[in-house]
């Protein structure tokens, strides 16, 4: 940075090891090994670049969960404040910090920088357990007449999906009961599958 060879962090993948050579306290075997990290690092995992971009509030382990619920660092930049919300282990204030962040010119160049300077950032796989409804989301909305509201969300719950109190463009599906509130006009404009009570009770019961 003092030498004027860095401004920025993609900056750094343009460096050549005799760059790296003429900075004070470096030899040619500790250029060479500082070209070699540099050049090793253009494949990272999507949680550890997310980690390493220093975002406020955002260590390892929110890193890890925005990685797996989002799957790619396109989605994590352009998601909405309640899409983040939505994860479940994300608050409101981790949420604005993020948001935030990718919204800034300068973060956002520094990203187009990586990818122009030839990054590819690997997915994190999902870890994907046994239950039939692993990953899915539920949002309720009206009265049910078979159950509980409390019933249907330990019932969706029991089988690896998730239930959340608003829709989002992540919402797998609505459960509608008699007297549907707001949360089915965002469902039929997000296109959200919209299931009658009856067409939720047999779901419940092909995956029991």
């Amino acid at each position: 940075v003092e030498n004027g060879m860095v401004e920025n962090l993609p900056d750094l993948y343009n460096l050549e090891r005799d760059d790296i050579r003429k900075l004070q306290g470096f030899a040619e075997k500790s250029a060479g090994k500082l070209y070699r990290n540099i050049q090793n690092s253009r494949n990272p995992s999507l949680d550890r670049f997310i980690y390493a971009l220093g975002i406020r509030h955002v260590g390892e382990h929110v890193a890890r969960v925005l990685a797996r619920e989002f799957g790619s660092l396109d989605k994590i930049r352009d998601a909405a404040r309640d899409e983040l919300e939505d994860t479940g282990e994300i608050g409101p204030e981790i949420a604005e910090s993020i948001y935030h962040f990718f919204r800034d010119k300068r973060n956002r160049e520094s990203l187009e920088g990586f990818y122009d300077a030839g990054l590819k950032i690997r997915k994190v796989e999902m870890e994907r357990g046994e239950l039939p409804l692993d990953g899915k989301r539920f949002v309720f909305t009206g009265e049910l007449e078979s159950c509980t509201r409390k019933e249907a969300i330990r019932k969706v719950e029991s089988m690896g999906g998730r239930v959340t109190s608003s829709v989002s463009s992540r919402t797998d599906y609505l459960v509608r009961g008699s007297g549907p509130g707001s949360k089915l006009d965002e469902a039929e404009e997000k296109g959200v599958k919209i299931l009658q009570e009856d067409d939720f009770i047999s779901m419940m019961e092909d995956e029991s």
